[in-house]
């Protein structure tokens, strides 16, 4: 089974460096999402990415034209990097912060996408995409176009930019925003400005394997590097190792046995944390 899947190569070959891209940027970004600890920061915003997949559906029915077909501005990665960013804005800024909780803010904000994404999919228009449209959502979608994958690589070259030039900066609002803003910095900017960087790599990536493994990409392999490095710039390489050995395991056992694409790589990822707990466990016994 395995010299059949090698046999396949161009079959599988695009479906999973689009997996291993992902990988990469939400593995990455994720280390920033664990230290400022909004995990569900990351869940709501891939959820809102998931509505703009939605509804560029809906309104390219509602215009007539062909979904897959459809020209730039009807785009599903157009609607959904706008309602990502959208997402960005709203919960770096926290508006309504003086009366509301921000994990309320982010709780609504899930919920309200979530309960969207139901709505439109259960519109008449969309019914023959609704099962397209749900394999974006949760991750079983196995074809992904060229022109999908240079978007995520310029997705992926514009966020290792900016961080590569203000990583000191998102690092300081990530640790103590507050501190930041008593030296001067503008706190609020730069946290917008890596929020927005979250927004790309997650609607970018919610496109292409979908929401369920988005989410896990950006908490499992950013856990364990945490877990088993000593230093920051090394959790950020092991996270980046795991969730690609995640993209490319996992890609290979749904291949293997007939699985959720997603699912399965969710899983693998998983398996990582087994070691990274022992390895923690025999640190904290010496």
């Amino acid at each position: 089974m395995t010299a059949d899947f090698f046999q396949n190569f161009e079959f599988w070959r695009d479906a999973l460096l689009a997996a291993t891209l992902a990988a990469i940027l939400c593995s990455f970004v994720g280390v920033y999402i664990l230290l400022k600890r909004i995990v569900f920061v990351s869940a709501a915003i891939s959820q809102m990415s998931g509505v703009g997949v939605a509804v560029s559906f809906w309104v390219a029915s509602a215009a007539a034209t062909d979904p897959h077909h459809a020209p730039f501005y009807l785009h599903p990665l157009l609607f959904a990097g706008a309602f990502a960013a959208l997402g960005a804005v709203l919960f770096s800024l926290n508006i309504g912060r003086r009366r509301l909780a921000s994990e309320t803010v982010v709780g609504l904000g899930y919920l309200i996408a979530a309960a969207s994404v139901i709505l439109i999919l259960s519109s008449e228009r969309i019914t023959r995409e609704a099962h397209e449209v749900t394999g974006l959502l949760y991750g079983n979608s196995v074809t992904v176009p060229p022109e999908q994958l240079l978007l995520m690589a310029c997705a992926l070259l514009v966020v290792a930019l900016l961080h590569v030039l203000f990583g000191k900066e998102f690092l300081f609002v990530s640790f103590d925003a507050e501190m930041a803003r008593t030296l001067g910095l503008p706190a609020r900017f730069w946290n917008l400005l890596l929020y927005l960087t979250f927004a790309v790599s997650i609607s970018v990536s919610t496109r292409a394997i979908g929401a369920l493994p988005v989410f896990a990409f950006m908490v499992i392999p950013p856990a364990v590097g945490l877990l088993v490095a000593d230093r920051l710039r090394m959790a950020f390489a092991i996270s980046i190792a795991v969730g690609v050995l995640s993209a490319a395991f996992g890609y290979y056992a749904s291949y293997r046995w007939s699985l959720p694409t997603g699912a399965a790589m969710v899983i693998t990822a998983s398996l990582f944390l087994l070691p990274a707990l022992l390895r923690l466990r025999m640190r904290g016994n010496r």
